[in-house]
């Protein structure tokens, strides 16, 4: 059987984006339909194409190993090396879109112009500025460990493909942000022992634009070498920045001194979702919780709900959904009153130390639940599920903190009651909508995949899901990029919802609050502006709490 896979072939349609701007007024789409089989790079197929069918396609090549970089392009609409796709891999519905890199002019066909990313690399003076003056001593206390050679390491890889800053959605609406591989190539030398102008590399990257990043994860998506672009630099570098006191951003101060003062990252507007249900306020083992069991029996699971700051605070209705949809599928919820924030804010602007106390009061609720028997903590936010996930385990660690529960979003676990047979698809009522799933960073950064949510979204009756190759396209919430930078935030959730309006559809539908938050700031902007977008933003949680009935026992 794997031989007869390896040897199978396939014949496809390979449409490539061409323009030469020396007879060309504009670019167009050329199909070339080629016959292929398993081990044919995308680089091959264009190889085929240049050699048999048509001489003038010009692109870019050398290595052909994946380490020069020369060969990098847009394949569906995410950059990739050429020589290192498998064509098998990329088809879409009989066709592979060939386009060359964005953000960088295009010379002809597929080869573009790098100068301007080349000059981002130059703008962070990539070389060791070694200072002459200090004693001998001094520099032998500069000299090179094991630990400095692991850590320059992890970005020597980098090839300057330009993958990353072709596919940065910051650049789509902020042209003088540095980008991934400038910021990369910065990281390199601050944490350079030997390099005497760290604490000044710090000062100007953030006066280039450090916090501008939404940390979406597109360039890692990107990144042919794989490198932990978020947590590995860009939030490495923005501790050192509030190590030196250049960091963070005067509106992350607000937002922390916010948090530190009220135990969430939104104030009390209104009524608290935890402070909803008094009639089913009770206590767990000290721990003073909400225990919301509306329907006759035994309960399949019991489960611990996280709302989340946000949700908590301001999407009161989201939290009732989920709630609903637990209620419905004959789920216990157990929902502690004194939920303090996960800690996010301080993580993705730089203030690692102050989230202590966040941490300790998380794992003493979430570890008391555990030891007696409920060790499911569900979240309903993104942001909190990627914390819980990828910062906890590593904290509980430093801090010496036992980690006896599991983490788990809403969606993922729903996902596992469907396989266990406890989720009552057949009690799902239609629910009319042409929507466009947005798939959250924050949810792929807890390497949860999109397929969760969609296949759970099109098993509601009357469900229209329109996917698009490309889900990449950030809100502009993420990283703390809504507060410090709003006008590049809103940029970018207004782009990302005209993108979806071109298909057609009657808006987008997301499970993560702070989207749905830039969302709908964006749709206010445009009011604003005179210039209404009819389009709508719709909660996942809801629409599924609709689809089993609101308000049912």
């Amino acid at each position: 059987m794997e031989d007869m896979k390896e040897n199978r072939e396939m014949k496809a349609i390979i449409r490539i984006l061409r323009f030469n701007p020396d007879i060309d007024e504009k670019p167009y789409y050329q199909d070339f339909e080629l016959e292929f089989g398993s081990g044919t790079t995308i680089l091959d197929c264009l190889i085929n194409i240049k050699d048999n069918q048509e001489g003038s396609l010009t692109f870019r090549r050398s290595c052909r190993s994946g380490i020069c970089g020369s060969c990098a392009l847009r394949i569906n609409h995410r950059a990739m090396l050429a020589c290192k796709t498998q064509a098998m891999d990329v088809v879409r519905d009989g066709i592979v879109l060939v386009e060359p890199l964005v953000h960088l002019r295009t010379i002809k066909d597929l080869v573009v112009d790098l100068e301007p990313f080349y000059n981002t690399i130059e703008q962070v003076h990539p070389w060791l500025i070694t200072d002459h003056t200090l004693k001998e001593k001094e520099k032998e206390e500069g000299a090179v460990t094991q630990a400095d050679v692991e850590l320059l390491g992890s970005v020597d890889d980098c090839i300057f493909c330009g993958a990353c800053y072709s596919d940065c959605n910051v650049i789509d609406v902020d042209r003088s942000f540095l980008g991934p591989a400038a910021i990369a190539k910065s990281f390199r030398f601050t944490v350079d022992p030997r390099d005497s102008a760290g604490d000044e590399r710090i000062r100007q990257l953030v006066e280039q634009g450090l916090y501008k990043c939404p940390v979406d994860q597109e360039c890692e998506i990107a990144c042919p070498k794989g490198l932990s672009l978020r947590r590995d630099i860009i939030e490495y570098l923005r501790c050192g920045a509030v190590a030196n006191e250049v960091g963070p951003m005067p509106a992350h101060k607000r937002l922390i001194m916010s948090v530190l003062d009220t135990g969430a990252s939104v104030p009390v507007t209104t009524t608290q979702a935890v402070d909803e249900y008094p009639e089913y306020e009770c206590d767990f083992h000290g721990i003073h919780e909400l225990y919301i069991k509306k329907f006759e029996g035994e309960p399949v699971a019991e489960v611990v709900l996280f709302f989340g700051c946000i949700i908590n605070r301001r999407q009161q209705d989201t939290a009732a959904a989920i709630i609903n949809i637990f209620q419905h599928n004959n789920v216990a919820v157990h929902i502690p009153k004194k939920q303090v924030c996960c800690g996010s804010p301080f993580m993705r602007v730089g203030m690692r130390d102050a989230m202590k106390p966040f941490v300790t009061q998380n794992f003493e609720i979430f570890n008391t639940y555990a030891i007696h028997g409920v060790p499911h903590i569900l979240t309903s936010c993104s942001g909190c599920n990627s914390t819980f996930r990828h910062d906890y385990p590593g904290l509980a660690r430093e801090y010496g903190l036992d980690f006896d529960f599991e983490i788990f979003d809403v969606g993922e676990y729903m996902t596992m009651m469907e396989a266990d047979g406890n989720l009552r698809l057949e009690d799902l009522k239609p629910v009319k909508m042409r929507a466009m799933y947005h798939y959250p960073c924050h949810i792929r950064a807890s390497e949860l995949d999109e397929s969760i949510y969609v296949d759970l979204i099109q098993k509601i009756p009357g469900m229209e899901l329109v996917q698009v190759p490309s889900s990449g396209l950030c809100c502009g919430g993420g990283g703390g990029v809504r507060a410090a930078y709003p006008e590049v935030s809103d940029r970018l959730s207004i782009r990302r919802m005209e993108v979806a309006k071109e298909e057609g559809v009657d808006g987008l539908l997301t499970n993560c609050p702070f989207c749905i938050l830039s969302f709908e700031r964006g749709l206010e902007l445009m009011r604003e502006s005179g210039e209404p977008m009819e389009f709508g933003i719709f909660d996942f949680y809801k629409v599924f709490s609709r689809a089993f009935g609101e308000g049912e026992s």
